[in-house]
């Protein structure tokens, strides 16, 4: 027998998708998932997935000791919470997890503990960081600043007005008036 069925076309993502699928495979990550749970729900391969979360990783700003160590006390939470709930439920199987839960959440919490000196390295960084918030916030305001153009009468500039239709600011102050509406 000849099977007719013509293969299903793989759609790419775009720039887009691909952001927010990195997201969802990081979220998981954080939860706890396991790779192969996350390419099962991903539609792609665990191997697929390892590349995404490396290129991911290679990209972020690596944090210092004691963020890190925050970062790890937030992902052990759900595990304590289940391991705990199991024993609670009568599962004695649970316990050896909840001791690993717990070592680790010590150790990390020693870590998380450390002195923190707001010195001059610790403004650069929060400089930084500031900096690249109000970049990409000027980038947002010229995105709209170009809608606005768009959308304003042929043959003038854009008036505050037009700003504040496409940005989504009209009328900010008066819940239920339309836009253009006045007061």
């Amino acid at each position: 027998m000849v099977d007719d069925r013509v293969p299903a076309l793989v759609r790419r993502l775009n720039a887009h998708g691909r952001v927010s699928r990195r997201g969802r495979i990081l979220a998981r990550l954080r939860e706890g998932w396991a790779y192969d749970e996350i390419a099962r729900e991903e539609r792609l391969t665990p191997v697929g997935i390892r590349q995404i979360v490396r290129q991911a990783l290679e990209k972020r700003i690596v944090d210092d000791g004691a963020e890190h160590a925050k970062l790890q006390l937030a992902r052990l939470q759900p595990s304590m919470r289940l391991a705990g709930e199991a024993i609670a439920a009568g599962d004695v199987t649970a316990i050896a997890p909840l001791m690993k839960v717990l070592d680790r959440l010590d150790r990390y919490q020693r870590a998380a503990k450390a002195v923190q000196v707001y010195d001059d390295e610790a403004r650069r960084k929060l400089m930084d960081k500031i900096n690249r918030v109000a970049a990409n916030l000027e980038v947002d305001e010229a995105r709209a600043t170009a809608r606005a153009a768009e959308a304003a009468p042929s043959g003038g500039e854009p008036t505050a007005r037009d700003h504040a239709r496409v940005s989504g600011e009209a009328n900010k102050g008066f819940p239920g008036l339309g836009v253009g509406a006045s007061p």
